[in-house]
């Protein structure tokens, strides 16, 4: 049980290092995720007998230096949030009654650029911006039925931020 909690976390761990980074190369992370659902993606997952706040995500992000000051890269996510409850529900022509299991499955990508403040090797810290798109995936399971609806989402998420990068954050080789 302890090598399946262990070995998730040493990944992480590993894929988050810090390495020093050269001009014109990429660095990596990996991060856990949380989510808080607002509007109709609280009314669908989030409403009564539903979760107020999500603990299942993961994200992995790329940027490459492209100077002193900015970043340049990619991001990937996925996120999943989920209800269950007694309820009556309409869909189209078809209403049901029952237990129900409500999930939503959120995909990010987005495209990504941050601009640093400061000097290399001290704490430095960031803005930025990402646009790109969401793919989602939302299912209501009630017995042995059940409805899915997929849909793809414009995105803008801003960042802000603080890096620390001691012993080679940008220098030039």
């Amino acid at each position: 049980m302890k090598i399946r909690i262990l070995l998730p976390l040493a990944l992480l761990l590993v894929a988050s290092a810090e390495a020093g980074a050269q001009y014109n190369e990429w660095y990596w992370g990996a991060t856990y995720s949380t989510s808080l659902p607002l509007g109709d993606q609280k009314a669908f997952t989030g409403g009564d007998g539903g979760q107020a706040f999500s603990f299942r995500g993961a994200t992995v992000e790329g940027r490459k230096i492209i100077n002193e000051h900015v970043s340049a890269g990619v991001s990937f996510g996925w996120h999943v949030f989920n209800s269950s409850g007694e309820e009556t529900n309409t869909v189209g022509n078809l209403t049901l009654t029952g237990n129900q299991f409500r999930y939503t499955n959120a995909f990010p990508m987005f495209a990504n650029v941050h601009y640093y403040f400061g000097q290399q090797g001290a704490l430095r810290p960031y803005v930025g911006a990402n646009v790109g798109a969401i793919f989602q995936e939302r299912r209501v399971d009630v017995s042995l039925y059940s409805i899915a609806q997929d849909n793809w989402h414009f995105a803008v998420a801003p960042e802000v931020g603080v890096v620390s990068r001691s012993g080679g954050w940008c220098e030039a080789s």
